[in-house]
């Protein structure tokens, strides 16, 4: 499986002034919401990812500026391996 095959998107909220909006992205990247009002607190995500390949998905939460990995083992790939 190519991380090519995982595409993720979400959401992100930033709690202290309200501010969210959506993404989509590849799996592996490290997501931005570009998101810069000055408050404290932390933007968070809540994501989702499919695999292209084989149907397959999940989902994760984490905060802004985080490398977001799938860690998906296709299993059409391991099939096609075996063959």
């Amino acid at each position: 499986m190519s991380s090519a095959d995982v595409v993720w998107g979400g959401q992100w909220e930033h709690p202290a002034c309200g501010a969210s909006g959506e993404a989509t992205w590849e799996d592996e990247d490290t997501v931005h919401s570009e998101h810069d009002c000055g408050r404290d607190g932390a933007v968070t995500w809540s994501a989702e990812w499919r695999c292209h390949s084989c149907g397959d998905e999940g989902d994760d939460q984490f905060e802004d500026d985080s490398p977001v990995y799938s860690d998906h083992e296709c299993e059409d790939e391991d099939e096609e391996a075996a063959a």
